[in-house]
C-alpha cells in the first residue's frame, strides 16, 4: 500500500525550470500531489480514475476493431488510434504503479541540480538555459500535432452536432454501412460498440482529451529526466576539465588559491576527486532508476510502433484513404517515430556523455598533482570507461536500434506489399 507521504512532492520542486510544466500536469492528472495541496487523497483518487479510464477507452476501440472494417483504409486510423492508446495505457499504468519512484527521482533531481549550481558561473547558467529551451522545443514539437489533430476533430464534431445533427447521431446507419461516421467517431468508434450518448459521444470526446494531454506529457517528461542526466554530465565534465577548485567554496578565490599551503591544496585536490566519484555514482543511480521506470513502456513501444508503422505504410499503399485519413496517418507516423527517437537519441547522448567524462579527467592538469591524487584520477578514469547503456528489458536504447526499427518496419511493409501484389496477379 502506497503511503500518502510517499507521493508528496515539495512545493519548490514544482518551480524547477527543467520539469515544472510536466510536474504540474502530473499533479493535475492526480499522479502526485504537492506538499501544500489540499484534498490530497481526493486528487490521488482522480489519478486512479484517469488511469482506469485510459484502459477502458483502449478496450472499447479494440472491441470495435475485432468486429472488422469494410476496407483497410476505413480501419487504418482506428487501428492506429487503438495501438497508440494501448502503448499509452501501458505507460500510464506503469507510471501509476511507480509513482513513488517518480516522486523520488524528481525530488532528487531538484535537490541535486540546486546543490550543483549553488556556486556557478555564466557558462554553466547558459548550459542550463539552453537545456530548458531545448526541452521547451521538444515539448512543443510533441504537443503541436496532437493539439492540431484534436482541434480538427473537436471542431468537426461540435459543428456537426449543432448544425448537422443528423450526420452525428446516425449509429444505426453507420452499422448498416449506409453512412460514414464523423471524424471523432472514426477515431473513437465507441458508439458502434455501445450505442449510448454518454459512452458513444461524451466518451469519445473524453478519450480524445486524454490522448491530446497524456501522450505528449508523459514522453516529454521522460525526455526531461534524460536531458537532466546529459546536462549534469556536461557540468561535471566542464569542472573536471577546468579543475576549478573555487566551485567548492565562495572563499576560494584565485588569490587565496595561490597562497594555499601544500597540505590545504592536497585537501582540495581530494575534494575534487570526491566530487567526481560522488556525482558519477549519483548519475549512475539516477540512470538506473530511470531505466527501471521506462523499460516496460519503452519495450512495448518498440514492438507496437514498429508493427504499426509498417501497417500504416501498407494502408496508404494498398488502400484508398481520403485526404483527412492521409493527414491523420501522417500525424500518427510522426508521433510514433518522434517518441521512439526521443528515447533512443537521448539514451545515446547519455552514453556519450559518460564516455566523455574520462576525457574530462584526462584534460585536467593531473600531471601537476601529487602521486596519490594521480592514482585516484587513474582509478576514476578506469571507472568512467565502464559503458553506461540504457536498456528496455533486453533492447538497447541507442540510435542504431532506432534505425533498425525503421528499417525493420520498411522491410515488413515491402514483404506485405509484394505479397499483396502477387495475390492480385494470381487472381
Amino acid at each position: 500500500m502506497v503511503k500518502l507521504q510517499d507521493l508528496q512532492v515539495p512545493e519548490e520542486v514544482f518551480e524547477n525550470s527543467l520539469i515544472s510544466l510536466h510536474l504540474k500536469c502530473m499533479r493535475t492528472y492526480g499522479y502526485i500531489v504537492s506538499s501544500q495541496q489540499r484534498n490530497k487523497r481526493l486528487n490521488l483518487r482522480k489519478g486512479a480514475i484517469f488511469t482506469a479510464s485510459f484502459a477502458v477507452c483502449c478496450c472499447l476501440i479494440f472491441i470495435k476493431i475485432s468486429k472488422g472494417f469494410a476496407s483497410l483504409a476505413d480501419g487504418a486510423t482506428s487501428c492506429a488510434t487503438a495501438f497508440l492508446y494501448l502503448s499509452t495505457s501501458i505507460a500510464t499504468a506503469n507510471a501509476f504503479f511507480q509513482r513513488t519512484r517518480v516522486v523520488r527521482m524528481v525530488t532528487f533531481l531538484h535537490e541535486d541540480i540546486t546543490e550543483l549550481l549553488r556556486i556557478t558561473d555564466a557558462v554553466e547558467e547558459m548550459m542550463l538555459s539552453k537545456t530548458v529551451k531545448y526541452l521547451r522545443i521538444i515539448t512543443i514539437l510533441m504537443w503541436t500535432p496532437s493539439v492540431i489533430a484534436g482541434f480538427i476533430a473537436y471542431i468537426d464534431c461540435f459543428y456537426r452536432s449543432v448544425f448537422m445533427p443528423e450526420t452525428v447521431f446516425n449509429i444505426p446507419e453507420v452499422l448498416n454501412g449506409t453512412a460514414q461516421p464523423i471524424l471523432l467517431f472514426q477515431l473513437f468508434p465507441f458508439g458502434e460498440v455501445y450505442d449510448n450518448f454518454i459512452v458513444g459521444y461524451l466518451g469519445a470526446c473524453y478519450a480524445l482529451f486524454l490522448g491530446i494531454t497524456a501522450i505528449p506529457c508523459w514522453h516529454t517528461f521522460v525526455c526531461c529526466l534524460m536531458k537532466y542526466i546529459v546536462l549534469k554530465y556536461a557540468i561535471v565534465h566542464k569542472r573536471l576539465k577546468e579543475y576549478d577548485l573555487a566551485k567548492f567554496s565562495q572563499e576560494l578565490n584565485p588569490e587565496k588559491l595561490r597562497t594555499l599551503s601544500e597540505k590545504d591544496l592536497l585537501y582540495w585536490h581530494t575534494k575534487m576527486c570526491e566530487f567526481c566519484v560522488t556525482h558519477q555514482l549519483k548519475l549512475r543511480w539516477f540512470t538506473g532508476e530511470l531505466q527501471s521506470l521506462i523499460r516496460i513502456p519503452v519495450f512495448s513501444d518498440f514492438i507496437i510502433f514498429s508493427v504499426l508503422i509498417c501497417f500504416l505504410f501498407y494502408a496508404i499503399a494498398a488502400g484508398n484513404p481520403s485526404n483527412m485519413d492521409y493527414f491523420f496517418i501522417a500525424i500518427y507516423l510522426f508521433v510514433m517515430s518522434f517518441i521512439l527517437w526521443l528515447y533512443h537519441w537521448h539514451a545515446t547522448l547519455i552514453a556519450e556523455s559518460n564516455d566523455e567524462l574520462c576525457m574530462g579527467l584526462y584534460s585536467s592538469p593531473w600531471h601537476k598533482f601529487p602521486i596519490s591524487i594521480q592514482k585516484n584520477i587513474r582509478l576514476m578514469m578506469m571507472e568512467s570507461n565502464t559503458p553506461l547503456i540504457m536498456k528496455a528489458i533486453f533492447v538497447e536504447l541507442n540510435l542504431k536500434t532506432f534505425i533498425d526499427v525503421v528499417r525493420g518496419a520498411y522491410s515488413y511493409f515491402s514483404i506485405l506489399r509484394n505479397a499483396g501484389l502477387e495475390s492480385e496477379d494470381t487472381n
